[in-house]
């Protein structure tokens, strides 16, 4: 992978390395040649500027490859077409290192590379560092050189280095240093490559009646070049003054300048400078221009966006000039105030006279301020009256731009913004916040007001509100409990199940609904327990975003406990405690169910007392009572914690047995009788013993329903009271008409006596 990246910034390397070689070989060539056409060496030399500029438009510096290629293509094309190899091995020296000085210098004093000409200035300096400066320097190291070597006159060597790289930077360097594909693109049509083919044509052709009209009359051959310098493209423009350089060229070589010979002997006597300040004067004119033309254009554009833009945003521009006594303001702030165009110009302080009176002394106290240096800039809000008479606000901001040399403000400039409807807003905002707070502080006397506790949580889940009730109830102070989450200060269980019954968070795309609990049980700081009756409400605002919830909760243990009671008095008898009938029979018909449903079959038992109508008889209905406490604490505590006790009425009870034995059932009848037996009642000083008398049957799958199993004990109990009481007897379905006839017969004897 590293291998691939590396080879694609090399290979283009070793490109750009062949092109600069290649190149240089082309333009060399063409110089060498043209000076075969007399003799010297070259009176124009191509090659340095063609390298200069390919070398100077390249996103990197130059490189060992790139001056291998540089020598190699100097040393190819002197070797080639050169006999001396003493200087064919010296020229690619003194080439490259002038090449490389060059971008040195120009990188040193115009810019980074790649080298980018925007403007006049700087292809001058581009112009005279590396046509003029670093070719001189090459000049001078290579005349006495080549002048010792091989016997060339020092200074007509020198000046033919000299001014033959300065006519080849002229002609070459404007169009190879602003040649783009845009500047291509733009001559691939047809009538734009036509308009720049008929100029370049014109202006040659004048280039080259100027010889033949006299020695030297560059002015007449530059004079069409600087005509159409400030209307042309600045590419356009370098193509254009290359050709006619290119044309004073061929003119001079083929003779149509009298006096100056034939060949590259027409360049004698400075020909090539004089050509090269023909051809480039122009182009900088023209670039000049252009650069000026572009910079108003600039101007004009950013003047244009930026009066768009304050027009767009509403905003007026005042501009005050104390040299000229008088103010200016723009057409927007003219129509912000309902006047016409330039009708508010004019005397400095008019504007003062539209301010509210009210607003007059803050906007002056901050004029001054910034007059006398205290403020960075002016800025104030206030009224002004418009033409038609209406008061609108206004935002100034202003700063001086100018002062004398007292520190005297000379120019300010600063703009104005109609802040009508930000100021209404900002009212409706105000009485709007007013009322909410209104509204907010009523919420909070109320909240701390009313009997119910609340708590607020946030998102989060973290306690946001806590009323003082909140507090009593939970322990726990407002200050210490806001901010702190919920499970911290408020720990609320059902009763019954136990979970925890915490606000959550509703499902997404869900509101939420309150969620009220009357078996809530809150768990204090200290450890202690509190009945509550609670309300989590979910706060959900209108995209359906979760906010908190609202917990409103009372303290529910007198109700709880009322509830309780009326609840333990509904299912148990009010004399004995023991169940009363009716809470009696809703069990045994569960219990009946239950069994049918494959659950253990259990036994009943039916009791009566003997003997108990005598109490009431000889001691009263008081005594009565205290003796069926007495006798109902003793059947409980001959039974089991699982069996089920119950008054039914009167002296009958009845017992539900955990166990379906029939044997457990005999034991805790015997056990019954004797508890009953046993039990010593007195009252107002007569003793009192009393028996019962048991039927016992079980309860199974093909027992009948409830009131057949407690007919058949209750005939089982009589038939044991026709055995002769403080017995027990055990009737099964089987024997239903056996017990049945004895307890008719126990009934019938009673009722009898």
């Amino acid at each position: 992978m590293k291998a691939g990246v590396t080879a694609g910034p090399r290979s283009a390397e070793y490109a750009g390395a062949a092109l600069l070689a290649a190149g240089f070989f082309v333009a060399g060539a063409i110089s060498i040649l043209l000076s075969r056409l007399g003799e010297g060496i070259a009176g124009v030399w191509f090659a340095n500027a063609f390298a200069f500029a390919l070398m100077a438009r390249r996103n990197r510096l130059p490189s060992m490859v790139d001056c291998a290629a540089l020598f190699l293509g100097s040393f190819v094309v002197n070797g080639l077409l050169s006999l001396n190899m003493v200087m064919a091995l010296l020229l690619p020296l003194i080439n490259t290192a002038q090449v490389l000085l060059s971008l040195l210098l120009v990188r040193r004093f115009v810019g980074d590379i790649p080298l980018k000409v925007a403007s006049a200035r700087e292809f001058v300096l581009v112009l005279v560092l590396a046509g003029g400066v670093a070719t001189a320097a090459a000049a001078l190291v290579f005349a006495p050189i080549a002048s010792l070597l091989d016997g060339w006159p020092p200074l007509w060597t020198g000046w033919t280095v000299l001014s033959g790289n300065v006519l080849g930077y002229a002609i070459l360097l404007p169009p190879l240093l602003f040649i783009s594909r845009r500047n291509l693109a733009a001559l691939a049509h047809l009538r734009a490559a036509l308009r720049l083919a008929a100029v370049c044509v014109a202006c040659g052709v004048v280039a080259c009646v100027s010889l033949v009209l006299g020695q030297f009359p560059f002015v007449l051959a530059m004079l069409p070049l600087m005509i159409v310098a400030p209307r042309m493209a600045v590419f356009e423009l370098a193509l254009t003054c290359a050709f006619t350089g290119a044309a004073l060229m061929a003119g001079a070589m083929t003779g149509l300048a009298p006096g100056l010979g034939h060949g590259i002997g027409a360049f004698r006597g400075g020909f090539q400078i004089a050509a090269a300040i023909t051809v480039s004067t122009p182009f900088m004119v023209g670039l000049f221009v252009h650069q000026i033309t572009e910079g108003r254009r600039r101007i004009a554009d950013a003047e244009t966006r930026w009066n768009f833009a304050l027009a767009s945003a509403g905003q007026g521009v005042w501009d005050l000039d104390l040299r000229r006594g008088c103010v200016r303001y723009s057409a927007t702030w003219a129509k912000m105030l309902g006047y016409e165009e330039q009708e508010l110009d004019g005397e400095p302080d008019h504007w003062l006279t539209l301010v509210h009176p009210d607003d007059r002394a803050a906007v002056v106290k901050a004029d001054n301020a910034h007059l006398e240096g205290t403020t960075s800039h002016f800025e104030a809000e206030f009224r002004m009256r418009r033409k038609d008479g209406e008061w609108i606000w206004i935002l100034d901001r202003g700063k001086v731009v100018e002062r004398d040399a007292d520190g005297r403000m000379l120019r300010a400039i600063g703009s104005l913004t109609d802040i009508t409807q930000r100021k209404e807003a900002e009212q409706r905002l105000i009485v709007s916040a007013a009322m909410l707070a209104a509204e907010k502080e009523r919420l909070r006397v109320t909240l701390h007001s009313i009997g119910d506790a609340v708590i607020c949580t946030d998102a989060a889940g973290c306690i946001s509100f806590m009323n003082p009730v909140a507090e009593k109830l939970t322990g726990s102070a407002s200050g210490d409990a806001l901010g702190q989450p919920l499970d911290q200060v408020y720990r609320a269980i059902d009763e019954e199940t136990g979970r925890s019954l915490g606000p959550g968070r509703p499902a997404d795309g869900h509101p939420g609904r309150p969620d009220q609990n009357s078996r809530a049980v809150l768990l204090r700081q200290d450890g202690t327990r509190c009945s509550i009756r609670q309300i989590v409400s979910p706060i959900v605002n209108e995209q359906g975003v979760f906010g908190g919830s609202v917990i409103v909760f009372q303290d529910f243990t007198d109700a709880r406990t009322l509830q309780r009671q009326l609840a333990h008095a509904a299912a148990h008898d009010a004399l004995t405690g023991l169940a009363n009938r009716s809470s009696f029979m809703r069990a045994m018909e569960e219990i009946v169910a239950q069994v049918k449903a494959g659950s253990a079959p259990r036994q009943f038992m039916f009791i009566d007392l003997d003997r108990f109508k005598l109490v009431n008889d000889t001691s009263g209905h008081a005594a009565g009572d205290a003796l069926l406490k007495r006798v109902g604490s003793a059947i409980r505590g001959a039974l089991g914690p699982d069996d089920i006790v119950a008054r039914l009425g009167g002296d009958e009870f009845a017992v539900v047995l955990e166990s379906g034995a029939a044997a457990h059932a005999e034991a805790a009848a015997a056990a019954i009788i004797e508890a009953v037996r046993t039990a010593d009642f007195a009252w107002n000083g007569a003793a009192h013993t009393i028996g019962a008398s048991i039927g016992i049957t079980a309860i199974g799958p093909g027992c009948g329903e409830a009131d057949e199993i407690i007919a058949r004990a209750d005939a089982a109990c009589y038939a044991a009271k026709a055995a002769g009481r403080g017995c027990a007897f055990t009737a099964s379905p089987a024997q239903q008409e056996v017990v049945q006839a004895a307890g008719l017969a126990v009934r019938t004897a009673a009722s009898g006596s």
